[in-house]
């Protein structure tokens, strides 16, 4: 598939409004990470599903109108791995896209890999071998070589074709919501504020009754996983299991569950009901 480079505002703008009319785009960004809120955006990779284009973030100033086809509700963007590109391009755009899709989560949720990359992903579904020796440029220096720009686009290049795969998977499983809920998930996540304050415990509970209610919910995620055929990991991993725990203490029941999505609630819900009740939390 043919792309285009775009450096102008005005080249920019007028892409804007033709994206605005899809119904679905595949988008990919390259960037330079100097520390985690601190990103230079290089390039946004854009593909239509006629034509790629690649948006050169380093040689445009943006405005507050730039890229306005990432918040258009109506058009879907669809992503692979997109907890790092959310951040990447808030630091552009100074918002965050809406109507989301992501390939690595939809395979994760129909019982692939949590973190499969998109070249193993496009080998496995579609039969077709990518190039990634550039993964490590310098996406800030200009000019870009060729190279670089091949590479690009070629992240963006089988994004829709996996996308019309999962979509009728997932809807025949009944999990589409649960990819929209995990990716505002993530999306709250990425802007969570961090702050120094110290917390204080607010429920007591002893070293042997918290190892006693970590096992028990280890034991309560490997069992519903296996029964529905997903990753342990995505539906509670080990860090999340201690988080869930620690905010339960710090926070209490309520506040702590409120950060789950849906899907998981729903899922762990009758398990959580046990494990509160054994150690005398109520919902």
């Amino acid at each position: 598939m043919s792309f285009t480079l775009i450096n102008r505002s005005s080249d920019l703008d007028f892409l804007d409004e033709e994206l605005r009319n899809k119904p679905y785009i595949g988008v990919d960004t390259e960037f330079r990470r100097r520390g985690k809120h601190d990103i230079d955006l290089a390039l946004i990779q854009v593909n239509d599903g006629q034509e790629i284009f690649l948006i050169d973030c380093v040689s445009i100033e943006p405005h507050s109108e730039s890229c306005s086809f990432l918040t258009d509700k109506g058009v879907i963007k669809i992503f692979h791995s997109c907890r790092e590109d959310i951040d990447a391009l808030v630091s552009w755009t100074k918002q965050a896209p809406v109507n989301m899709f992501d390939t690595q989560l939809a395979n994760a949720f129909l019982g692939g890999s949590f973190s499969i990359s998109y070249k193993k992903l496009v080998e496995g579904k579609l039969g077709v071998s990518l190039d990634k020796d550039e993964t490590r440029s310098n996406w800030v220096k200009r000019p870009l070589r060729d190279s670089q720009l091949r590479y690009a686009a070629s992240d963006v290049e089988f994004l829709l074709d996996l996308y019309e795969i999962q979509i009728e998977e997932l809807k025949k499983l009944k999990r589409l919501e649960w990819v929209n809920q995990e990716i505002e998930f993530l999306k709250r996540k990425s802007n969570v504020i961090e702050t120094n304050k110290k917390p204080h415990k607010i429920i007591k509970l002893t070293k042997s009754e918290e190892r006693e209610f970590l096992i028990a919910l280890d034991l309560a995620v490997n069992k519903i996983s296996e029964s529905i055929h997903i990753n342990k990991t995505l539906l509670l991993s080990k860090k999340e299991q201690r988080e869930l725990l620690k905010k339960i203490l710090y926070e209490g029941v309520e506040l702590a569950l409120i950060d789950l999505c849906e899907w998981r609630k729903d899922l762990l819900f009758i398990e959580l009901s046990k494990l509160m009740k054994r150690v005398n939390l109520h919902f």
